[in-house]
């Protein structure tokens, strides 16, 4: 089976980093086994690294029931495992499928861009347009759950 490469959405990070999301991880276990790689743009790279940031940093705050320091090396390390060989695409197409959060756009550019198949994400707005996405550019939305799935099923 060749390489897939796929657009992760925000949301699949910080579930997989900072919620230990099975699906999300196996996800990151696929990029590290070298059977998908990840593609983003430069406006997702950074929605990426001022969320991870800010949940840190309220980690660091909040710290743990005793009183502890959160391990934040071991945090920043996931993310750089995740973000190790990313493709990363110019920004060119500027879509507007998701009228509610025009910042959700820049994922499903991103996968026209670089004529990526499969958006990876748990999000409401991206999940209301995913039929409109499918049928206008061929490109799936899809959980970690059910990408994951159809990657074992060899249904991809």
């Amino acid at each position: 089976m060749d390489k897939i490469k796929v657009v992760v959405d925000t949301n699949i990070f910080i579930n997989g980093i900072f919620k230990q999301d099975e699906f999300a991880q196996a996800l990151f276990q696929l990029k590290s086994a070298n059977k998908i790689y990840f593609v983003m743009n430069k406006e997702m790279q950074n929605e990426l690294l001022v969320t991870f940031s800010t949940i840190l940093l309220e980690a660091y705050k909040k710290r743990n029931k005793r009183g502890e320091e959160i391990g934040i090396i071991p945090l920043s390390a996931s993310l750089s495992r995740c973000l190790w060989q990313v493709r990363e695409v110019d920004h060119i197409i500027h879509t507007n499928f998701c009228k509610e959060d025009k910042s959700d756009n820049k994922f499903i550019d991103c996968c026209i861009d670089d004529d990526v198949k499969y958006l990876i994400t748990q999000d409401k707005h991206i999940n209301g347009v995913a039929e409109e996405i499918k049928k206008q550019y061929d490109i799936e939305v899809l959980s970690p759950f059910q990408f994951y799935t159809k990657y074992k099923g060899k249904m991809l």
